[in-house]
């Protein structure tokens, strides 16, 4: 449910409780209330204040702080920076622009008491859990674009190319994103990272970071889907040439004699044969039964 920070702070947040504050765009009064409601050190006043760009996972004095890049609302536009802090008993998400997933699941799991139960770090998990699935919902939108690529690619279509060029770039774009994530997987995954105390936490940091890279894999996928359907263009494109230059040989290879009989017949000599003029028409006949010629040993080679 929704709270006042001016009402939680004359309190303490009980053990079934967990409070999560989600700060979209806050303002330097509003940071500053949320560092007055809540028993957080200096360290991490100083991260609430801060405005991270890069993903990034760090042990504060008094709780730890994770920085990730969300996928907008659009594949190709820029990513958000998420930054996550947690504390006893309380949870920070902090970002200055829409995050689809976010705003979903803290609608969803609003008056749901079994959330409070979890632990702040159990809590970082679900929602770096989140984090990763919209980037496995990004490999399945961009599979199922590519898929359509396929199709288009058996078809005649003049903007083909420049739409697998757009394509490439929005893959290029999510893989950019995901592969800026490397670091932050890889001190989640550390024995060091989370305490003793907070084991099964670091369980479930450590299944992220295996989910992370498997989503990476699946974009991956999707980029060699592309290149599969960018060489289906290739050979559709050079079958349509081979058939074109097909149809141009065959036609000269029916012209030519006829041209070159033509030649012969224009020469300007003084024979008695160009003083017949019933043999026009026989050449032209003549003519005529080479083309026919031509066409009928093309059907029987099957080169038509």
């Amino acid at each position: 449910m929704d709270v006042d920070l001016a009402d939680i702070s004359s309190r303490r947040v009980r053990r079934d409780e967990l409070l999560w504050v989600d700060a979209d765009g806050p303002t330097t009064d509003e940071v500053d209330a949320v560092h007055r409601a809540l028993p957080m050190s200096e360290e991490s006043a100083r991260a609430v204040a801060s405005v991270p760009t890069e993903p990034n996972a760090r042990v504060l004095e008094d709780g730890v702080e994770v920085v990730v890049l969300a996928l907008g609302g659009e594949l190709d536009a820029d990513p958000v920076p998420l930054q996550i802090l947690i504390g006893d008993g309380w949870v920070i998400t902090r970002r200055d622009d829409e995050i689809p997933y976010l705003d979903e699941h803290r609608t969803s799991i609003q008056d749901q008491r079994e959330v409070g139960r979890l632990t702040p770090d159990e809590f970082l998990a679900s929602v770096l859990d989140w984090h990763v699935d919209a980037f496995f919902n990004a490999a399945e939108q961009l599979e199922r674009e590519v898929d359509e690529l396929d199709d288009a690619a058996l078809r005649p279509d003049r903007n083909l190319l420049a739409r697998l060029v757009a394509m490439g770039r929005r893959i290029a774009h999510a893989r950019r994103v995901i592969a800026a994530h490397n670091d932050v997987a890889a001190e989640l995954a550390r024995p060091d990272f989370m305490p003793e105390s907070a084991r099964h936490g670091l369980d479930a940091l450590v299944a992220v970071s295996k989910r992370l890279a498997r989503a990476a894999e699946a974009i991956s996928n999707a980029r060699e889907m592309l290149i599969g359907t960018f060489d289906v263009h290739m050979t559709r494109t050079a079958q349509r040439t081979n058939d074109t230059m097909r149809l141009l040989t065959l036609a000269s290879v029916i012209l030519l004699p006829s041209v070159v009989l033509a030649g012969i017949m224009g020469m300007n000599f003084k024979v008695g044969l160009f003083d017949e003029p019933n043999l026009f028409w026989v050449v032209i006949g003549i003519m005529g039964a080479m083309a026919v010629a031509a066409l009928g040993i093309a059907r029987w080679r099957r080169w038509l």
